[in-house]
């Protein structure tokens, strides 16, 4: 099966122990991807040469530079340079499952109208480097939540709804995914595990900081705001209706 152009955002900081485990996860999708685009937010832990040295080896990747940028600002200014009409986003922490992109893109394929297809998350906190799946010691568990790197998204998605929220140091992904509801965009939710989500010490998420509870609160009053003015009544629907039966 070939695809189309698969544009790959990774964005960055401080993460050259593992960026080398996320790239190598990309390379070995079923599906060709037209480019990786590291987007480094003031990296000083040798980034630059994981990315210099595959570059070397011919994998088309490229580093951006993006000072100090927040999540969201990095995955704005790589999704300004992308080129693909398929988006995906991998941290540079995380991994993808060898299967992801064949599988969603497939089903992205058998329904033209779905502008993004989601999954399952696995979090685990110990690596196989042989499988570059979570080793049979880790801790591990397999839940839906709001991760970018579980989706697949058509780039006509963005061009609708706009870029992620930068005044969100955390949530711009919970942001991001209430406006695709609000909108009622088409997406559905493959009953597969579609990221390996790594818990470690040096993960942004485990650090306290209370902006992590505030920009939740913000991206939900945002969202109810919104919906207000477009003079919609009630909740979302609940996440369960949008995952589809086992196969």
């Amino acid at each position: 099966m070939s695809g189309p152009g698969f544009s790959v955002i990774v964005p960055t900081m401080n993460m050259a122990q593992f960026l080398p485990d996320a790239i190598a996860s990309i390379r070995r999708q079923g599906l060709p991807v037209a480019e990786i685009l590291v987007v480094d937010s003031g990296s000083t832990d040798g980034t630059a040469a994981v990315v210099a040295a595959h570059v070397e080896a011919g994998l088309p990747i490229r580093r951006i530079e993006a000072g100090c940028a927040g999540p969201g600002q990095a995955r704005n200014i790589g999704l300004a340079q992308a080129r693909g009409e398929i988006i995906a986003f991998l941290d540079a922490d995380d991994l993808w499952p060898a299967d992801k992109l064949e599988r969603q893109y497939a089903r992205l394929e058998a329904a033209p109208a779905l502008e993004m297809v989601s999954g399952f998350v696995r979090y685990f906190d110990r690596l196989d480097p042989d499988t570059l799946a979570p080793a049979a010691d880790s801790r591990s568990e397999t839940l839906f939540h709001v991760h970018l790197g579980a989706c697949l998204y058509r780039r006509r998605l963005f061009d609708r709804i706009g870029g992620f929220d930068e005044s969100l140091l955390y949530s711009e992904d919970v942001d991001l995914l209430l406006r695709i509801r609000e909108q009622a965009i088409p997406f559905t939710i493959l009953r597969a595990v579609t990221l390996y989500y790594r818990r470690h010490a040096g993960s942004m998420m485990v650090q306290p900081n209370p902006r992590k509870q505030l920009d939740f609160r913000r991206a939900v009053a945002l969202s109810l705001g919104r919906r207000r003015a477009l003079g919609l009544a009630g909740d979302l629907p609940a996440f369960e209706r949008f995952v589809e039966p086992a196969p």
